[in-house]
């Protein structure tokens, strides 16, 4: 399997995504793209989670961690088995607007990151898996924020504490979540 490593290559996925029309098309297309980074690249991507927790304070970093492995590993799963059994679970219905920002978004964001863009790439084609293709929130329900708020399914509707506070985060995932700023 060939991991995605160059800026060619970003720009080559991010152009595929953006062909994308329905959720299913979408699926589809990360799940071709999924497929190529390997076990070692989900590797180097939780070691890179680890190494980026270091500086979160002990308590919130054991209570954040296991969320940040299921919005990684079980988000991998769900979209390696949804699209073995041809993606019948995702509906075939047109992307949002707002999906070609976020594609925009992706390549900006993965071109600048150098020498880890190809894990870059990687969190974020999980995360459209997640947000376009599902209509869930990148966050995983249960994922806990400072303040001992957390991301909520409630009703029908996911609900986050920070949703509407990551605006001025340049490649914050918010903009593009289905989930409403929970009321506390």
């Amino acid at each position: 399997m060939s991991t995605v490593r160059s800026p060619t290559d970003t720009r080559r996925v991010c152009s595929r995504l953006r062909a994308a029309t329905t959720r299913r098309e979408l699926a589809a297309a990360l799940y071709q793209e999924v497929s190529r980074y390997s076990l070692l690249d989900l590797q180097a991507m939780r070691a890179r989670v680890e190494r980026d927790l270091r500086s979160v304070p002990a308590g919130y970093r054991q209570r954040l961690y296991p969320s940040v492995m299921e919005q990684i590993f079980a988000t991998h799963h769900t979209l390696i088995s949804t699209m073995r059994r041809s993606g019948a679970d995702v509906p075939d219905e047109s992307l949002p607007v707002e999906f070609q920002d976020f594609c925009n978004m992706v390549e900006k964001t993965c071109l600048r990151e150098g020498e880890e863009e190809h894990l870059e790439l990687l969190y974020f084609l999980l995360a459209a898996f997640n947000l376009f293709a599902l209509c869930r929130p990148a966050h995983p329900v249960g994922t806990p924020f400072p303040g001992g708020s957390e991301v909520e399914s409630r009703n029908g509707e996911y609900l986050c504490p920070v949703r509407e506070k990551a605006d001025d985060v340049e490649n914050a995932l918010c903009p593009y979540c289905p989930a409403k700023q929970s009321d506390t």
